[in-house]
């Protein structure tokens, strides 16, 4: 998986699956005939998957569960409107970073710190 070249809901997908450990699989809705992504805890119910690389409000979910891991945002670059770098920093000194709009930016710089 190279975070580099996923966006929308392949990246929402991967934040899903990579970052918040959860069940995903690719579904046709119903209503739309479109291919879209559901996930859940195991043993739970089936949900869309979170619009985390296009929603705020979904991204700092992001941030926040990267935080509980050993890892914060320093030298954010660029603007928040357009393309920025997002460099996020490990408590043992690893980094990492995503570049793009700010919420794809968080996502993808997250994919990396979370990978092996």
């Amino acid at each position: 998986m190279n975070a580099d070249e996923l966006s929308r809901r392949a990246l929402d997908a991967a934040i899903a699956r990579h970052v918040f450990d959860l069940e995903v699989e690719e579904r046709t809705n119903k209503r739309t005939q479109e291919r879209d992504c559901v996930c859940r805890e195991p043993g739970q119910q089936w949900l869309v998957v979170s619009y985390y690389s296009s929603s705020l409000a979904a991204s700092i979910k992001v941030d926040v569960e990267l935080q509980k891991r050993g890892w914060k945002r320093i030298r954010p670059q660029g603007r928040e409107t357009g393309a920025v770098r997002v460099i996020l920093e490990h408590a043992d000194g690893r980094t990492v970073e995503g570049f793009g709009p700010v919420n794809e930016a968080v996502c993808r710089a997250g994919l990396k710190a979370v990978q092996p």
